[in-house]
């Protein structure tokens, strides 16, 4: 046995462990060959996926511009003067340009006490009331700001001082600013209102423990009635006013320096008065749309790119990528290219593809642009690009409005017809045959009101007498918008008087809307005003295309070919109204086609996923073959120490032999 070490066990030459290590390893390498080689196959898959996966999430990032169609509305504003004047844009504004001149700026009520000596110095006790509202200039009464909630300060003997008041009103954080000036004079208690604007006057109503409210001193030294000239004892600094602004020679009075409902999508931010008009201007951004366009088709070539690199073979050098051959790469780069190829013919008229706005598809599966062809194609018909690209929907009638689409609508365009225009719910009041002089008597004039399905707390109407059925009804729509319960739920009324009967609507569209009054003390009783329920409001109704739509409020959604299309009735008439046109473009059909491949269960994530289970299924093989080998060892081993103790037997039994034949007689003369 040439070639193996003398270093039998069994006293043999013959090399046992040497011997077995080589069979076993002779016997392993087929398997292990092969396991290494899928193994260095997987875990290049495995990597190439990754690769893939993230140019896929990057591709899909950059189609987010284009998906929506309000990033192709994007509108610019531009100020000639942005120190006084700044004008700003969303998508819903129109293009335009406005003349703007500032007469006053919007300011807050400013009060201030006479002086102390100290800002430790007591100023008695007693309760300070804040109100906020206006003094009407014809009734010299004080109307009330309804969106604002009176506060009330409680003054003890703990915190009667300028300080301890000022640390109240700040601590209540109500819309009040208080701080102690010292004029050199003495200390004074600054009052300054947060919000701007004349609705957002001061009212301050002491109730001073020394029972004198308005003589001047303890707690009264804080009062400030602008209907009670003996009962303003704080000095008003600055009087709250409105903005004043010419808009297009228009005269806008406004409460804050922010007017942002005077122009649909224009908010403007007043900083000083002007001199001079200040001209703004609003116009469509269509060089962000151009550039959307262009960063997406350089993404899209990108991805082309790779889709090459990891699944193609080098013409040069004829090596195949990572994923060659890989159905899930083969399938996804298939659809991607029937994306880009689509037409759209059904919701365009004139671009029905990309091509028709300067795009086009060269050999290598790559896009290439017109920029002069596409730049004339967004400034002469931007909505039919819009409807290339992304998910899309318009109507014809002006008074309906597209909401949203499910992915199962289908694309194209659907007529519209209401059978029935959503309504209010209402309750009728009884007939009290009275058109003027409207008393309400104090007490017992509590009602309970349920709006839209929520039931209200008791609103108490205001004792006194109303010269019209208007007057009262605008009290009683005052008190019952003011109730804590509806405002919380969103529900509110409108109330009006109506031939001798008082009327009270929901201001709610649809089958959920309904006034009923639960109960009515006998002075609400006397205004015709019953417990009784009212007449709920109707749901429109329609169809969005051949098939009827379900209707909630003013809101339809569509079925069948329709499905999932929600459009939105402001208003008009019954019957045929026009048409809803939808699409789903390229950059939303690509995003959805990507995440269906890279998404948390999708075809990629399912793919890695059998990839990494073909990786554990090779170590199970390896685990598998070592413990074959280990018993292969062991058998081997068993087998050749067993021929290793024969040889050696056989070596001692030759060697005594020999002894002793060379110790026979004639053995010598024969050697010799």
């Amino acid at each position: 046995m040439q070639g193996i070490n003398p270093t039998g066990l069994g006293g043999s030459s013959l090399d046992v462990e040497g011997l077995v290590d080589q069979l076993v390893t002779a016997e392993g390498a087929p398997a292990q060959n092969r396991l290494d080689r899928k193994e260095i196959e997987t875990q290049a898959s495995i990597s190439a996926f990754g690769v893939f996966r993230g140019a896929l999430s990057d591709f899909q990032a950059s189609l987010e511009v284009l998906r929506s169609s309000q990033d192709f509305n994007k509108v610019s504003a531009t100020s000639s003067d942005e120190e006084k004047v700044v004008i700003t844009a969303t998508n819903e504004a129109q293009a335009g340009a406005y003349s703007v001149e500032v007469e006053q700026l919007a300011q807050s009520h400013r009060l201030t006490s006479v002086a102390f000596e100290s800002e430790l110095e007591s100023i008695g006790t007693g309760n300070l009331s804040f109100q906020f509202g206006r003094v009407d200039s014809t009734s010299g009464q004080f109307i009330s700001n309804d969106q604002a909630t009176i506060k009330n300060i409680k003054i003890t003997d703990e915190n009667n001082s300028l300080l301890g008041v000022a640390q109240m009103i700040n601590q209540a954080d109500f819309g009040v600013r208080a701080s102690i000036i010292n004029d050199g004079n003495g200390h004074r208690l600054a009052l300054s209102t947060v919000a701007t604007g004349e609705i957002n006057s001061l009212r301050l109503v002491v109730s001073d423990k020394d029972g004198l409210m308005n003589d001047g001193h303890g707690v009264s030294r804080l009062s400030y009635d602008p209907t009670q000239p003996n009962a303003m004892n704080m000095i008003e600094t600055a009087t709250a006013q409105d903005a004043v602004v010419l808009l297009d020679g228009i005269r806008i009075k406004n409460a804050s320096n922010t007017i942002s409902e005077a122009v649909k999508g224009v908010s403007i931010d007043i900083n000083a008065t002007t001199d001079e008009a200040v001209l703004l201007k609003t116009e469509s951004d269509l060089g962000a749309v151009q550039e959307g366009i262009e960063t997406f088709v350089a993404a899209y070539n990108e991805i082309v790119n790779t889709i090459q690199s990891v699944s193609g073979v080098d013409p040069e050098t004829g090596a195949a990528g990572p994923l060659a051959g890989d159905s899930s790469v083969r399938g996804l780069a298939e659809q991607i290219r029937r994306v880009i190829g689509a037409s759209y013919n059904g919701v365009n008229e004139d671009h029905g593809s990309l091509a028709s706005i300067g795009i086009e598809t060269q050999r290598s599966g790559s896009l290439v642009i017109d920029a002069s062809k596409l730049g004339s194609a967004i400034e002469e018909e931007l909505g039919q690009v819009t409807k290339l690209f992304s998910r899309a929907g318009a109507t014809s009638d002006p008074l309906i409005r597209y909401v949203s689409a499910s992915d199962e609508a289908s694309m194209g365009t659907h007529d519209v017809t209401i059978t029935q225009l959503a309504s209010k719910g209402t309750y009728f009041g009884r007939d009290i045959g009275q058109d003027s002089s409207f008393t309400v008597a104090a007490g017992e004039n509590k009602l309970v009101l349920r709006v839209d399905g929520v039931t209200s707390s008791p609103i108490s109407i205001d004792a006194g007498v109303y010269e019209n059925g208007s007057k009262l009804a605008d009290a009683i729509q005052n008190q019952i918008n003011k109730d804590e319960v509806l405002k919380r739920e969103g529900a509110s009324v409108s109330v009006s008087y109506v031939v001798g009967q008082m009327v009270i609507t929901s201001n709610r569209l649809g089958g959920q809307s309904r006034v009923d009054v639960i109960s009515a003390d006998n002075n609400i009783k006397d205004l015709g005003i019953d417990p009784a329920e009212g007449i709920a409001g109707n749901d429109i109704a329609g169809r969005i295309g051949r098939l009827g739509a379900e209707g909630q409020g003013q809101t339809l959604t569509g079925t069948g070919d329709a499905s999932g299309i929600k459009i939105e009735v402001i208003g008009g008439r019954e019957g045929t109204r026009g048409n809803v046109s939808f699409s789903m473009g390229v950059a939303e059909q690509l995003s959805n086609t990507l995440e269906r491949y890279i998404g948390n269960q999708g075809v990629l994530q399912t793919r890695s996923e059998g990839l990494n289970r073909r990786i554990e299924d090779i170590n199970k093989q390896r685990d598998q073959l070592a413990r074959r080998l280990e018993t292969s060892e062991k058998r081997l081993m068993k087998q050749f120490s067993s021929l290793d103790a024969t040889l050696g037997k056989m070596r001692s039994t030759s060697n005594f032999l020999s002894s002793r034949l060379a110790a026979l007689p004639g053995a010598r003369d024969s050697n010799n």
